[in-house]
């Protein structure tokens, strides 16, 4: 009897380059659909599992199965424009959004190394090693291509390479969907929105200028974003770690180097050097990990019938437990017969939360983002949203705040941090967006009743929805251990005043600092400096270091010295820091961040006047108080305020979102040159 179905562990590479093997995605799948949420996950997952090899050398992921089923007859007109164009064409009956966006994540990397090299090559006179890891790098790319290509043997195929994923489409069109083709016009053959992604830049158009809609352009960020801020942040810490990893027998990351450098070489470096080496090292352990370590089930079924009763079963499994429900019962052995009286409480606060999610998905994921969250904040390690991540630090927190078998006071702040990271992201995160023109917000009203005068409890809500708004996940960590200290002044009237003050100075703070940044830096989000927060070794606000610096003006100071780290700020000249500020921003295009460019708007224009000074035309100035009241929350969800207008790019966008708001008339720029007529951004 014939098997009616194979399966197989397979690494990414092992799936993804079969020779010329091509997937199609049904009519009957969904759309792309994932989000920055999803996006997010898979990259962090990557980087936090390359640095848990660090210390636990066999580390690797596992995500997911496909379900596939090999077309018998691969139909011209359907699946390609000529016969016989690809060995294999598979349907993906179930892991669609997954393999599509493993292959975006692909072409990011690509385009990264592309980036990467020129750099280390220009340093080559310096050190030898520099052009070895450029070679490394390069002689990378073919295999990171066939994530996302399948090459073309067939005589007169231009390009060669084509998207490896196509998708079905609206029946009614010619072709009637995506297909392969052997020459013909891409944007003819590949219009579904990953399609014609895959298909561009394959044919050679730089990553940033290839047209998206706003599901692969959030996605692509966040891709984008990660890897560059992680690349930046490597750091000679990292390095020798991925260097003693590369020599470790069956670790993950064995022999990713070819070439190992000599250490003592790249000590000897300038510091900006080394920084550049430390990256192109990273980005390779990207590739390597990514190719090997990086896993699927993959099941090939025969009988399309077989293929949909899998499907069904694999989706209506039994509710799984969460990282918390398996810890629970250790901290009541822990207390023992302590535990109802002790810590109970605690995790009651905690499993209230969790239950106001009404399905297992919407509660995994909620639970994940609080133990993220706690890590962070109680002793600044970083954990991805990973079941086994989440368990071995729980397990390992637990067990390393007792002393002699039974908790302490330490054992008892571990798991309020997680009580009061969980009320803060019931509180704060999870609730939806106000209605446009809301004039109550019961973000306001709950601040409020913790002790927060209307006024400031307004400000503070401002700030939150702006930093909700932008997707600045990493500033609600630094709010959260602010909000845990308002909790536990409720009972203090004098301790509750100074804790609110505290509280809605560092949501201000926290706004500042982001604006600034972003409009200084533009490139990447500031988690890093975030991160430091709760790291760094001289002194942070993490709650296992203790409360000394837990306050307004130490979150300040960071945030002060993070700016000048970045040159784009100076603590010992205001007015020089404002110019050299000033200056980095204006060259930025701010409402390509719509909520940073809002919320400096109305900074700016919040009781102010036009600057009549010299050299400062433009820009505003302090005005009379009460003239100009923008921020605040009803102002901030107001349809007044929603139109950002803007002076026109100096050179025409690739993709234009709102045609209806846009001039094309004013291109070619050529009497203007970075000036031009007022166009309109939803």
């Amino acid at each position: 009897m014939a098997q009616p179905f194979k399966h197989d562990a397979a690494s990414l590479l092992d799936f993804f380059s079969q020779s010329g093997r091509g997937f199609y995605v049904p009519y009957y799948q969904r759309n792309y659909s994932w989000d920055e949420e999803n996006a997010t996950k898979l990259i962090e997952d990557i980087f936090s599992s390359i640095k848990r090899t660090l210390t636990k050398p066999e580390n690797s992921i596992f995500l997911g199965t496909v379900i596939l089923h090999d077309e018998k007859n691969v139909q011209t007109n359907v699946h390609s424009d000529t016969p016989n164009l690809l060995t294999k064409v598979s349907n993906v009956v179930d892991g669609q959004q997954r393999i599509t966006s493993i292959a975006i994540l692909a072409c990011v990397i690509a385009a990264q190394i592309s980036q990467t090299v020129p750099r280390l090559r220009a340093l080559a006179g310096s050190a030898a090693e520099f052009d070895k890891l450029a070679r490394e790098l390069n002689d990378e790319l073919p295999d990171i291509r066939k994530f996302f290509s399948v090459e073309i043997t067939k005589t007169g195929a231009q390009p060669a390479l084509k998207p490896k994923i196509i998708r079905a489409g609206d029946v009614s069109a010619n072709p009637v969907s995506d297909q392969w083709t052997l020459s013909g016009d891409i944007d003819s053959f590949y219009r579904s929105n990953t399609s014609s992604f895959l298909s561009k830049f394959i044919a050679g158009i730089a990553i940033d200028a290839v047209p998206t809609d706003e599901r692969i352009g959030s996605v692509l960020r966040v891709f984008q974003e990660k890897i560059s801020e992680e690349i930046q942040a490597a750091d000679a810490d990292l390095a020798s770690g991925l260097l003693s990893a590369n020599g470790i027998a069956d670790g993950s990351l064995q022999n990713f180097m070819a070439y190992p450098p000599t250490w003592t070489t790249i000590a000897a470096l300038a510091p900006d050097e080394q920084l550049v080496y430390f990256g192109g090292m990273l980005l390779l352990a990207v590739c390597s990990f990514l190719k090997n370590s990086c896993h699927l089930v993959v099941i090939e079924c025969l009988d399309l019938g077989l293929v949909f009763d899998m499907f069904q079963s694999l989706n209506a499994t039994g509710t799984p437990l969460t990282a918390f429900e398996v810890f629970k019962p250790q901290i009541v052995k822990a207390w023992s017969t302590g535990y109802s009286t002790v810590i109970k409480p605690q995790v009651d606060r905690i499993e209230r939360v969790f239950e106001t999610e009404s399905n297992s998905s919407d509660k995994e994921e909620l639970t994940d983002k609080v133990i993220v969250s706690s890590a962070l904040v109680f002793n600044g390690l970083e954990r991805s949203r990973r079941f086994s991540e989440e368990r071995d630090w729980l397990t390992d927190t637990l067990e390393g705040s007792m002393s002699a078998g039974a908790p302490t006071q330490k054992s008892i702040d571990f798991v309020t941090t997680i009580a009061d990271q969980a009320e803060y992201f019931l509180t704060f995160v999870k609730p939806r967006r106000s209605p446009k023109n809301s004039a109550t917000f019961g973000l306001c009203n709950h601040l409020t009743i913790m002790g927060l005068t209307p006024q400031q409890a307004d400000r503070a809500g401002l700030c939150v929805f702006y930093l909700r708004d932008a997707g600045h996940q990493f500033a609600h960590s630094v709010l959260s251990v602010f909000y845990a200290k308002l909790l536990r002044s409720q009972s203090n009237a004098a301790g509750r005043t100074a804790a609110a003050a505290e509280f809605v100075a560092v949501c201000e703070a926290t706004a500042a600092f982001f604006t600034l940044y972003m409009g200084a830096q533009h490139g990447r989000f500031p988690d890093s400096d975030y991160r430091a927060l709760f790291q760094a070794a001289a002194g942070n606000i993490s709650v296992a270091n203790g409360a000394a610096n837990q306050t307004s003006a130490f979150v300040k100071s960071a945030f002060r010295q993070a700016l000048e780290n970045q040159n784009i700020y100076d603590a010992g000249d205001a007015a020089a820091a404002r110019q050299i500020w000033v200056g980095m921003a204006k060259e930025n295009a701010w409402y390509s961040r719509k909520a940073v460019c809002r919320f400096a708007l109305f900074a700016s224009a919040h009781d102010a006047a036009p600057d009549i000074a010299a050299g400062n035309e433009g820009l505003f100035t302090d005005g009379m108080a009460n003239s100009a009241d923008l921020l605040n929350c009803r102002v901030w969800h107001s349809s007044s305020y929603e139109v950002i207008e803007h002076v026109a790019t100096r050179d025409q966008p690739s993709s234009i979102k709102f045609a209806a708001h846009f001039d094309a008339t004013i291109y070619p720029v050529t009497s203007h040159n970075k000036l031009g007529t007022l166009s309109r951004a939803i």
